[in-house]
């Protein structure tokens, strides 16, 4: 268990067989009492990380290239069904649609291994909807505004409401924080699911999910 006081880290690495391997590491950081203080992940010369201030400021950077559209979206759907698969799904890997495919709401589709007549339909869209992306274009590093806890509440919500005018039926939403790490903490999502999750429930989604690096991946659609 990591020391209150410095702030030490631990590892956490994604496991099991179906899991697609990654180059990414995540650290967490935790107070003696298990209480989650900061995050950090590093990937392909990418690096992002958050913490939480002593007076609940969440502080968040990102560096290195800034991630294209077709890179965020097929890593995003790859989280997604790595995370179903370690509750025992058994998707194979998750592949881009082809240009026509996204106007019926759907970016990526992964084929069950053991029946291909059964599909995963993933929809993907970013949370973080700040200047944090023309920063990092620019000079390949950037800090996101300071926010609280409430605030990354209401920016998942924007994010999901940025959606519904797509099709849902069938559609496994991924709302994806791989890069812009600050709304995949848990006291994030753990308020967010206390606040929103049965609005979220009746969207009419396959599943709704707020995905991070490696493990940090959680459910959004139900009560906390």
């Amino acid at each position: 268990m990591a020391d209150k006081d410095t702030g030490e880290s631990r590892m956490v690495q994604a496991e099991g067989e179906a899991i697609t391997p990654s180059e990414s590491a995540l650290v967490i950081k935790m107070t003696e009492t298990g209480e989650i203080t900061g995050l950090s992940t590093a990937r392909d010369g990418r690096e992002a990380g958050v913490d939480v201030t002593p007076d609940g400021r969440v502080i968040a950077r990102t560096a290195g290239a800034w991630p294209l559209k077709a890179e965020r979206e097929q890593r995003t759907g790859q989280s997604l069904t790595n995370h179903l698969n370690r509750q025992g799904a058994s998707w194979g890997p998750a592949e881009l649609t082809e240009g026509g495919k996204q106007e019926d709401g759907v970016d990526c589709i992964a084929v069950d291994t053991e029946d291909d007549t059964v599909k995963l339909l993933i929809q993907t869209t970013v949370v973080d909807r700040t200047d944090t992306w023309k920063q990092l274009a620019q000079s390949q590093t950037a800090a996101h505004p300071e926010m609280t806890i409430e605030q990354i509440v209401e920016a998942i919500k924007t994010a999901i409401e940025s959606k519904q005018t797509r099709p849902k039926k069938g559609i496994h939403l991924a709302l994806d924080a791989t890069d812009s790490i600050n709304a995949t903490l848990p006291p994030a999502t753990n308020a967010f699911r206390a606040a929103y999750g049965s609005w979220t429930a009746g969207l009419g989604y396959e599943g709704v999910y707020l995905v991070g690096p490696e493990t940090l991946v959680s459910r959004l659609d139900a009560p906390d």
